[in-house]
C-alpha cells in the first residue's frame, strides 16, 4: 500500500459539559460526554497527526448558559494534548443554531460570537500544511443575515483562491442526503446552501468534513466529497430509525458502536478516511492506543443482500424535527468495508439500473469499493450502456446458468465482451431439488455457486466454450472450506485459469440458525489467512449484513444496526 503523504485528524461533537455538572441535557449518557472526550483526545494524540480539527460542539451549554464558560475552560483542558496543531470550528452548541423558524435553541447572534471567539478563538480561520489548505468556516451563520456572514463569504473566496488543495470544515453538514433535500434541522437552508455549493464547485475543494449529526453519512457533489462523522459522546436517537432493529441503550443514544475518531490519509492523487472506534469508553485502560495503520485488503467479496444504496424519510419525532420530515441512508455499510480492508462487494447487476443505487454505486467507487454484479439474463441494450458507462466501477460481472447448458450462458458472455473489458464469472443458481432424497425432510432454498464434487465436469464444460469464464463454486458451512478451496486452487492452476469460491454462513436449512459467533470469526480469520496460499481463488463471503429474520438467519461481519460483528471486528485487526 502506497504510504500517505501525511495523516491529519478530525473528532466532533465531544459535548464536555461544566466539571460540576449542569443542567443542559436530561440523558444520561451526556454525564458520560467529559470522560469519552478525554479517551479521544488521548487516541488522537497517540495517532501524532499532522494536525487536528475539532468539528465543533466542543461543549454541550449553550452561550447563554452560566455553565457554557466553566464547559468551555473543561474542554481547553481536555483538549490541551493536542496543542498547538488543534484547530475549532464553532458549533451550534458553542455559538448557537443556524436561523430556523423551529430551532430547539437560540440562534447565533453578535453576543454568543464574541463568547465563542473569547474561548476559542476566530470564528472562520485557516490553516495550510504541505500542499494542501485547510478552510474552516462558522456555518451558523450562513443565511442569519448578519453582517458576519457576508464578511466569512468574501473571506472565503480569498482563501480558497490558491492552487494548494483544499479541504472544507464545517459543523453544520450542507446536506446529507442530496443536494437538493428540504431544509431541517441537520442541513443548510437551500439559499445558504446553494450559494456556498457554488462556491466549493467553482475553486474544485477536494472535501468537505461535518459534524453535527452524530452519523456517518457520505455524499459527493461534482467532483467534491461530502463526509459527516461521528461523534465521541453520543448517538442521536432521531437517527436510530435508519435501522431495521430496536435501538441500542436510551433508546438509541448510546449506541456505542458508532464512537470514534477519524483519520484521514493524503495522498498525492486523493484522500483515504481511516475510523477509528473508541466504543464510548471513558478510560483509555480499555481503548487500544497503539498508532494504527491502514487496513490491509482483506481480499473477501461479501454479498450484500439487503438495499444498501435506500434513503428513507424519517418520522417528525419532536425534540428536533417537529413540523417536516427529513430524508437519510444508512451509510454504514460504506465505513465498516473501509474499517475492514473490504474493497470489492456482491451486488445484483440491476443495481445499475435504478437512479438511486446507480448513485450510490458511483459514489461508492469514488472511494475505491468495486462492484461484482450478476445476472441470470441477457442485459437489454440500456444495460449494456449502462455498464459501459460505468466500467470503472465494475470488478467482474457474474452470469448465473439457470438453464441445463450453457448455451444462453455463452450468448450472455459474448455479449458482455463487446461492451466492457472486465474478468466474467460463471455460477450456477442451485436448488433444493437439486438435492432431493427420498425419505429425507425437503426445504426450499435456492443459493449460488457449482457443486464442489461436479468440479472436474463443470470446468471441462467450461473449457469447451472457448471463452475466459471464471467459475464459482459453492462451499457450504462447515464443508472443510480450506480444503475445498485448496482443491480449486490445485484444478484451477492446471488449467491456467482464475475462479472464486462462494462461502456460505448459512446451515443449509431456511429454518435454522447459524448465531455462531466464536465459529464464524475463527473460520473468517482462516479465509483470510490463507488468502496468500490460494491466489487464483476468489473468495466471496455469504453474508455480510446479519440476516436475523426470514430465512437462513446467520451473522454476517455487520449486525442490524450497522456496527461490527465479532467476525467484522476481527477483520479490522491489521493483517501485516
Amino acid at each position: 500500500m502506497t504510504e500517505p503523504l501525511f495523516t491529519f485528524a478530525v473528532f466532533t461533537d465531544t459535548h464536555i459539559r461544566a466539571p460540576e455538572g449542569d443542567l443542559s441535557s436530561p440523558y444520561a449518557v451526556n454525564t458520560k460526554a467529559n470522560a469519552r472526550a478525554e479517551v479521544a483526545a488521548a487516541l488522537v494524540a497517540a495517532q501524532n497527526p499532522a494536525l487536528t480539527i475539532h468539528l465543533g460542539d466542543m461543549v454541550h451549554p449553550l452561550p447563554h448558559m452560566a455553565a457554557y464558560e466553566p464547559a468551555c475552560q473543561e474542554a481547553r483542558r481536555v483538549f490541551a494534548c493536542l496543542e498547538p496543531n488543534l484547530h475549532f470550528v464553532p458549533g451550534n452548541h458553542d455559538i448557537g443554531d443556524k436561523p430556523h423558524d423551529a430551532s430547539p435553541a437560540g440562534a447565533v447572534t453578535p453576543d454568543a460570537v464574541a463568547a465563542y471567539s473569547g474561548q476559542f478563538g476566530d470564528q472562520w480561520s485557516h490553516v495550510d500544511h504541505g500542499d494542501c489548505r485547510f478552510v474552516l468556516i462558522n456555518s451558523s451563520i450562513v443565511g442569519s443575515g448578519l453582517d458576519v456572514e457576508q464578511e466569512q463569504f468574501d473571506w472565503l473566496e480569498q482563501v480558497l483562491a490558491t492552487d494548494k488543495r483544499t479541504f472544507l470544515f464545517s459543523h453544520y453538514p450542507l446536506f446529507i442526503d442530496s443536494v437538493d433535500e428540504d431544509e431541517h434541522y441537520d442541513n443548510y437552508g437551500l439559499q445558504g446552501r446553494t450559494r456556498l455549493l457554488e462556491v466549493i464547485e467553482r475553486h474544485g475543494v477536494e472535501a468537505v468534513l461535518s459534524g453535527h449529526v452524530h452519523q456517518f453519512f457520505y455524499n459527493r457533489a461534482g467532483e467534491t466529497k461530502f463526509y459527516c462523522l461521528p461523534a465521541t459522546s453520543f448517538t442521536r436517537q432521531d437517527f436510530a430509525e435508519l435501522y431495521n432493529a430496536g435501538p441500542e441503550a436510551e433508546f438509541g443514544r448510546n449506541d456505542r458502536g458508532k464512537f470514534g475518531i477519524m483519520l484521514v490519509d493524503v495522498f498525492t492523487d486523493g484522500h483515504r478516511l481511516r475510523f477509528v472506534p473508541t466504543g464510548g469508553a471513558e478510560s483509555d485502560a480499555v481503548v487500544d492506543m497503539s498508532q494504527r495503520k491502514p487496513p490491509a485488503n482483506s481480499g473477501l467479496v461479501p454479498f450484500m443482500r439487503h438495499a444498501w444504496y435506500q434513503s428513507r424519510d424519517l418520522p417528525y419525532t419532536g425534540a428536533m424535527e417537529e413540523f417536516s420530515r427529513k430524508r437519510a441512508r444508512n451509510d454504514y455499510p460504506l465505513l465498516r468495508l473501509w474499517q475492514m480492508g473490504i474493497e470489492t462487494v456482491r451486488t445484483p447487476l440491476a443495481d445499475l439500473a435504478r437512479p438511486e443505487s446507480l448513485r450510490r454505486v458511483q459514489d461508492f467507487a469514488a472511494t475505491g469499493i468495486r462492484f461484482h454484479m450478476f445476472t441470470t439474463s441477457m442485459p437489454d441494450e440500456r444495460m449494456l450502456e449502462l455498464i459501459a458507462a460505468n466500467r470503472d466501477a465494475l470488478a467482474g460481472l457474474e452470469i448465473v446458468q439457470v438453464e441445463p447448458d450453457l448455451a444462453r450462458v455463452k450468448e450472455i458472455a459474448k455479449a458482455l465482451m463487446k461492451t466492457v473489458d472486465v474478468p466474467l464469472y460463471v455460477s450456477r443458481a442451485a436448488t433444493s431439488a437439486d438435492n432431493a432424497v427420498e425419505g429425507q425432510i425437503y426445504a426450499h432454498n435456492v443459493w449460488t455457486g457449482y457443486r464442489y464434487a461436479r468440479r472436474a465436469e463443470i470446468l471441462d464444460g467450461l473449457a469447451d466454450t472457448g471463452l475466459p469464464l471464471r467459475p464459482i463454486f459453492a462451499v457450504g458451512w462447515r464443508a472443510d472450506w480450506l480444503g475445498k478451496i485448496g482443491g480449486l486452487q490445485d484444478a484451477f492452476e492446471h488449467r491456467g485459469i482464475e475462479g472464486a469460491v462462494a462461502v456460505q454462513l448459512m446451515t443449509g436449512s431456511p429454518a435454522t440458525a447459524n448465531f455462531d459467533d466464536d465459529y464464524i470469526v475463527e473460520s473468517v480469520a482462516e479465509l483470510v489467512r490463507g488468502r496468500a496460499r490460494h491466489p487464483r481463488v476468489t473468495v466471496m463471503l455469504d453474508t455480510f449484513e446479519t440476516i436475523d429474520r426470514g430465512y437462513n438467519p446467520r451473522h454476517g461481519l455487520i449486525d442490524r444496526l450497522g456496527n461490527l460483528t465479532p467476525a467484522g471486528r476481527s477483520l479490522t485487526l491489521s493483517r501485516d
